[in-house]
Parts: C-alpha cells; sequence; structure tokens
C-alpha cells in the first residue's frame, strides 16, 4: 500500500539520518511498527508515556483511555460477529474541561477523588509515567 510505503521510507530516513520522528496518529498499527517510547494523550495533555512494547503488553499499568484504546483493536482471534470495545461518553470541550481528571466522566474506575482532583504524571516503572490515582486497577484488569 502507499502508506506502508511512505513508513517504510520515512523508517529508512530516520535509520539513516539518525533522527527522531515525532508521530501523531490514532492508527495503533503505526505507533507499533514505528515507534519506540509512545505518549498517549486525552482532552490535550499526556496520560500515560511508555516505551512501545510496555504500552502494548497485557499485565502492564495502564492508564484506563489507554486501556480502553488496545481493547478497541480488533484481534484475528475473535469471532466474526464480536464487536469493538467501545469508550463510554464523549471527549469534552477543550473549554468546558470537567473538574479533576479530564478522563473521570467516561472512566469505569473512576470515584469521587478522580472528579476533583486532578492527577500529576507519575512514575509507575522505569521508563514508565501515568496521569491516575489508581493505575493498578488496569494492570489488575479490575473490569
Amino acid at each position: 500500500t502507499i502508506q506502508a510505503q511512505i513508513l517504510k521510507l520515512m523508517n529508512d530516513l530516520q535509520k539513516e539520518k539518525g533522527t527522531a520522528i515525532l508521530f501523531i496518529t490514532h492508527d495503533l498499527g503505526v505507533i507499533n511498527q514505528m515507534a519506540d517510547d509512545v505518549a498517549v494523550m486525552y482532552s490535550g495533555e499526556v496520560v500515560e508515556m511508555a516505551p512501545v512494547d510496555t504500552i502494548f503488553s497485557d499485565g502492564q499499568y495502564s492508564h484506563p483511555y489507554t486501556e480502553g484504546l488496545m481493547a478497541s483493536i480488533p484481534r484475528l482471534d475473535t469471532e466474526v460477529q464480536t464487536k469493538l470495545e467501545v469508550i463510554p461518553g464523549t471527549v469534552p470541550h477543550p473549554l468546558d474541561l470537567p473538574e479533576g481528571c479530564f478522563f473521570a466522566p467516561r472512566c469505569k474506575y473512576a470515584t469521587d477523588k478522580c472528579r476533583s482532583e486532578h492527577p500529576q504524571l507519575e512514575s509507575v516503572a522505569e521508563g514508565h509515567t501515568i496521569r491516575c490515582f489508581y493505575p493498578d486497577k488496569v494492570a489488575r484488569n479490575e473490569r
């Protein structure tokens, strides 16, 4: 495909020139193929940063938005009629962001603390930061 050719060219040029590439995309397949490190953003702020292998591995600490994105990826090992996961609710308007965590109105793990306090990026492992009060809930898959 044209996309594959362009991505290969970019990858080749990046290696040849020894430069970094900043990719902004919603295509998780492209991220998995092209990135070394990933910054997941929601409502204009980084909610998770980690090496690409960490983002795409199961059982890792994760931001609930990242968990939702990963659950929405079609998988070859599911039945044909299986519906993809969706993240409930809508993205807030940039001029009317909620108090507390911007993702709290859509988050299945949200508590009163999430709705009233804005979390900071916190380190959960070497090279892995998350903007969430309860990243361990996602890691334990408390669904």
